[in-house]
């Protein structure tokens, strides 16, 4: 991965990395958005449910997958929600580990046929729908 890869880059890598768990590279995101890298953030599974669109137990199993991988470190808090942390070290290391060796990796594998969506799409078909 070079220092300059772009967001998306860096969501396929830990995508990929995490062996397309998509409901663990989400729930990684979302506390990287609300800023667990620096401070641990309080925030209840349903919170992030909706935040993401996943369903509830959904998202409460993927935070015990990243639990168990030491890649969020959550604290219980009495009455109330719990406060999640990315633990970066160990972000980092995930980021640095090789990818998996495999045919086809979905982003980055070239995929012929995609091109030639994109290639429609700039000869006058509707824009790509931007993901907020």
């Amino acid at each position: 991965m070079t220092s300059l890869a772009s967001e998306q880059q860096i969501t396929l890598d830990i995508l990929a990395r995490l062996g397309g768990d998509y409901p663990a590279t989400a729930m990684l995101l979302a506390l990287l958005w609300r800023s667990a890298d620096r401070m641990p953030v309080q925030v209840s599974s349903r919170s992030l449910a909706a935040c993401t669109g996943l369903g509830y137990q959904v998202v409460q199993r993927a935070l015990q997958r990243l639990e168990c991988r030491s890649l969020v470190i959550a604290r219980k808090i009495p009455r109330a929600t719990a406060a999640y942390q990315v633990n970066v070290p160990v972000l980092r290391q995930l980021l640095g580990s090789p990818l998996p060796s495999t045919a086809f990796l979905p982003g980055f594998t070239p995929i012929p046929a995609l091109a030639r969506f994109r290639d429609a799409a700039e000869a006058g078909a509707a824009p790509p729908t931007p993901f907020t």
